[in-house]
């Protein structure tokens, strides 16, 4: 117990807002654990944010301290049993270390505005002699810019859901189409074949075979034009019917195609936006860079996707930490 890692406990407790700014009474880190160290299980229910929510601080306190003790957690209870982090930011990226508040998949550490912060404060405590006045300046927006970049790439991630969803029910109305447009024209050249043979032989010909017990011509040909009109009926039922289902189709691909232009006019916007937000990352990150006078890293502007590893704003923050390292080294 040290006064530095109570501090570094109170600034956790503060990021977090266990207790604090949520329902999870007695709970000040969110920690998810409901047993104590051996296992045996706590009382607790389930607050509205998720978390556990518990009776009495001791009872807060064994889930926290079980929760701490997990292997995975190592980082944590190293850097408060070590007792020497104090500056504000330090310890939680300690913390962030861990799976408690693991960085998002874009390379963000979960407690980014407030480690940047930390090691902002460190550098000036070691006697740095850079100007920091743009670089401060700059940071004060930094979290600000993070929060619009990360609310970007969860919107264009969305809109190409919905692009993708919207093509895939376009394809299936143009397939519709296709097989619509097939059945009318089958149904056209039955009435077409049918109107040929009428024109060019007489009714009774055409049923010839099946007249023969019939007396007189005149009788066959009577038989025979009442079954022609029998096929002929049927035949227009048949293209009536295909024409509407064509037309049908037809208007479901028209619809599924303003629906994708509207869908990939969201897109557009949704990444010119991502890519603004970007480009104030971008500003805040050489201006940080500018104001601690190190070398500004490569950093690609090319959009990625919110869950790609890589992307450019995890690639920031990985510069601002390039340009930090030296100072904190």
């Amino acid at each position: 117990m040290t006064p530095n890692a109570v501090a570094d406990l109170d600034e956790w407790q503060l990021v977090e807002g266990g207790s604090t700014n949520n329902t999870a009474a007695f709970n000040p880190f969110n920690a998810f654990q409901v047993t104590d160290s051996s296992g045996a299980p706590i009382p607790a229910v389930t607050s509205a944010n998720g978390f556990p929510a518990f009776g009495t601080w001791a009872d807060g306190c064994a889930a926290t301290v079980a929760a701490l003790l997990q292997p995975i957690m190592e980082p944590i209870v190293t850097a408060l049993r070590a007792g020497g982090v104090s500056v504000p930011g330090i310890f939680l990226f300690d913390v962030d270390q861990s799976p408690w508040c693991a960085p998002s998949a874009d390379g963000i550490p979960c407690y980014a505005s407030e480690i940047l912060a930390g090691e902002i404060v460190e550098t000036l405590l070691k006697g740095s002699s850079v100007q920091l006045k743009g670089s401060l300046t700059s940071y004060s927006n930094t979290g600000a810019d993070l929060h619009t970049y990360e609310k970007a790439a969860y919107v264009t991630a969305s809109d190409l859901g919905l692009v993708a969803t919207k093509n895939a029910l376009l394809t299936e109305a143009q397939q519709g189409v296709a097989v619509a447009r097939d059945s009318l024209s089958t149904a056209t050249r039955s009435l077409r074949r049918l109107a040929l043979e009428d024109y060019t032989s007489g009714a009774a010909s055409r049923f010839e075979s099946s007249l023969v017990l019939l007396g007189s011509p005149d009788e066959q040909d009577a038989v025979g034009q009442y079954l022609l009109t029998i096929v002929a009926s049927r035949l227009t039922d048949n293209y009536d019917g295909a024409e509407s289902a064509f037309k049908t189709s037809v208007t479901k691909r028209n619809a599924a195609q303003a629906s994708v232009a509207q869908a990939t006019s969201l897109l557009d916007a949704a990444e010119a936006a991502e890519n603004q937000a970007l480009s104030g990352l971008e500003t805040d990150a050489k201006n940080i860079e500018a104001g601690f006078a190190c070398t500004a890293p490569q950093v690609t502007t090319a959009v990625a996707s919110p869950v790609d590893d890589q992307g450019s704003a995890g690639q920031l923050w990985q510069a601002l930490q390039d340009c930090l390292a030296p100072p904190l080294s």
